[in-house]
């Protein structure tokens, strides 16, 4: 086949590559057409070209031209297809994205669902007014429970604790309704729905006890298992976790090899925090009354001074397109925060280790870590917060904090929306309960809805479907909002410093 100039004017023909000439075969042209336009001119040049090849006449190696698809295809996006649906199913889910259309932020709009005034009667003592501790949402997002009693306590903790359940209603115009009632015999200081089977809520409470809570039958006796009485000292459960599929493999695994115990169909993992500055791996089954313990960890016990003590902890999330040299190292992770402001990154270790699992110590903060989490999008990225108002976002193959926000309000919690934006609870409000920040710009995101004056002392978020947000506020107060489906504008996710 010949081919011409780009600005050839004279009419060109080309001829069939066909050994054996068809009387079918045909060869169009079309003459150089020339257009001009003000003083300017702009030559176009186009070609139809017809012929009637056969494979046969390519000289197709291996008769590769001659198959389709190519071999192997079909294999590869067999196994390509399902991640990269999975990746857009959940992209489509976010709230917030990157746009370089503009660098100014759409105003976020949540909308009040319910506002429930919860009942605490007899929960108060003395100057000290009822709180909720702790929220958490259930799995299908259907439901949550609330923790209520005392955040203050002068010496030891001799106030009742209750837990309530409400459910989401249709028959009552898709209103939460108060379920049951949990109660215990000290406050209970944090609370944990299970991720993905919604029957198990596991609390802990300001004596160090752990307890498992299987709701399918309602309050029928035998519904509670508890840990034993002398796990973290004594002393107050500061938060809990439960362990996703990938993380209880990994310590279900360890009780199997260090134990002997044989694994049930549905052990799950839990782990717990105490203000003692250990933190407990446990292995529960609710069907069989299992409550066990897989390993207890002394964060920074292999240093000669006192235990920290503990206030929260997270750990890596579980990512589906999570680099492969990242996966190895990263699955193992998590990070604890301390009342002193101090970070621990830390790594599972078995027992044939140092039960210290404290690796490295970041460049923490001046008091008080409120929350850590990561995130799910970006599985090396935590954000952490404090008492003396400081948002920090830190990456674990760093030492120091990607950036530092420095807010101008007292804040109490935190929890992510999307990345990179999370939502902030105000320890006390005047306009706003709550507010949005973007981690990677540094800057607060516009937002309508979170309208009121209080405290909010805890927060919990839930992206099953809808997203909503769930605060609570001392003296019983609690608010349930919703946020839109649409999408947000947000800079992009470069951090500075």
């Amino acid at each position: 086949m010949s081919s011409l100039s780009g600005y050839d004017s004279e009419v060109a023909g080309f001829d069939s590559i066909a050994q054996n000439k068809r009387s079918e075969a045909c060869s169009s042209t079309q003459t150089t057409e020339f257009s001009e336009c003000g003083v300017a001119s702009q030559t176009n040049s186009s070609k139809d070209i017809g012929c009637m090849v056969n494979a046969e006449d390519l000289n197709a190696e291996d008769d590769i031209l001659r198959e389709y698809p190519p071999p192997g295809l079909n294999e590869f996006l067999r196994k390509v297809v399902p991640s990269m649906m999975e990746q857009l199913d959940q992209n489509d889910k976010e709230l917030l994205y990157n746009s370089s259309d503009s660098d100014e932020e759409e105003i976020l709009s949540a909308k009040l669902l319910q506002e429930i005034k919860l009942k605490s009667d007899g929960l108060g003592a003395g100057d000290h007014h009822t709180s909720i501790l702790g929220i958490t949402w259930s799995s299908a997002g259907n439901s949550f429970a609330v923790s209520i009693g005392q955040s203050q306590h002068e010496t030891w903790c001799d106030n009742p604790g209750l837990i309530q359940v409400f459910t989401l209603k249709r028959s009552e115009g898709d209103k939460f309704v108060h379920e049951m009632d949990i109660s215990e015999k000290n406050c209970i200081t944090v609370l944990k729905y299970h991720p993905t089977v919604s029957a198990l809520l596991a609390y802990g409470t300001t004596s160090g006890e752990v307890v498992l809570c299987d709701l399918r039958n309602g309050l029928e006796e035998g519904m509670q298992l508890a840990s034993p009485s002398d796990c973290h000292g004594s002393r107050r459960v500061s938060a809990l976790q439960w362990a996703d599929s990938r993380l209880a493999n990994i310590f279900l695994l360890m009780q199997i090899n260090n134990k002997g115990k044989r694994r049930g169909a549905s052990d799950q993992i839990l782990c717990s925090a105490g203000s003692d500055g250990t933190l407990n791996v446990w292995q529960v089954n609710a069907n069989l009354k299992v409550f066990e313990n897989v390993i207890s960890y002394n964060i920074n016990g292999s240093k000669k001074v006192p235990p920290p003590d503990l206030s929260c902890f997270d750990f890596v999330k579980n990512h589906p397109l999570r680099p492969a040299d990242e996966k190895l190292f990263n699955e193992e992770i998590f990070v604890v925060g301390t009342k002193s402001g101090k970070l621990y990154l830390c790594k599972i270790k078995d027992y044939d280790h140092d039960m210290d699992p404290v690796y490295e110590v970041l460049e923490g903060h001046s008091t008080c870590v409120l929350d850590v989490a990561f995130g799910f999008q970006k599985p090396s990225i935590f954000v952490s917060i404090s008492m003396d108002s400081e948002l920090r976002v830190y990456d674990i193959k760093q030492s120091g904090p990607l950036k530092v926000i420095c807010l101008d309000i007292p804040i109490s919690c935190l929890g992510w929306l999307q990345y990179p934006c999370v939502v902030v609870g105000l320890a006390r409000a005047e306009r706003q309960l709550l507010k949005v920040y973007n981690v990677a710009s540094g800057r607060e995101v516009p937002a309508d809805g979170f309208d009121g004056d209080g405290t909010i002392t805890c927060l919990a978020v839930n992206h099953s479907g809808w997203c909503r947000v769930a605060g609570g506020a001392a003296g019983g107060a609690l608010r349930v909002w919703a946020l839109p489906a649409r999408r947000h504008a947000a800079v992009d996710d470069t951090y500075v410093a």
